[in-house]
């Protein structure tokens, strides 16, 4: 998740389920965290979320997501644990009822 487009991708793919996470909490308006490589998502309170970052980050969080709630958007952080990476976005709040997911079959060997 080194550029941008990276982080859009990332993001895109899990957009769905973001906003699934999202709905089930918006009325304390959370921020979202995808966390790599384990694809976990979080949603944590503002103000906590806020106390793990640098003060130089706190700052730009606070303007970030007073701008966002006003916009009607979610803040959105992908934190790559391995490339030590941590960048945020905010996106429209959608509305959704569900998430689009493949299922696979596989085959068991019974040899």
């Amino acid at each position: 998740m080194k550029t941008a487009n990276d982080f859009r991708e990332i993001a895109a793919e899990y957009m769905g389920q973001i906003q699934l996470l999202y709905s089930k909490f918006a009325d304390k308006k959370p921020i979202i965290e995808l966390a790599l490589p384990s694809r976990k998502i979080y949603a944590y309170p503002f103000l906590d979320y806020m106390k793990t970052l640098s003060k130089r980050s706190q700052e730009l969080l606070k303007k970030e997501y007073h701008t966002a709630i006003r916009a009607n958007k979610i803040i959105v952080f992908i934190r790559d644990n391995e490339e030590r990476i941590l960048k945020s976005a905010s996106f429209p709040i959608e509305s959704i009822d569900y998430v689009r997911s493949e299922v696979h079959d596989f085959i068991e060997d019974d040899t």
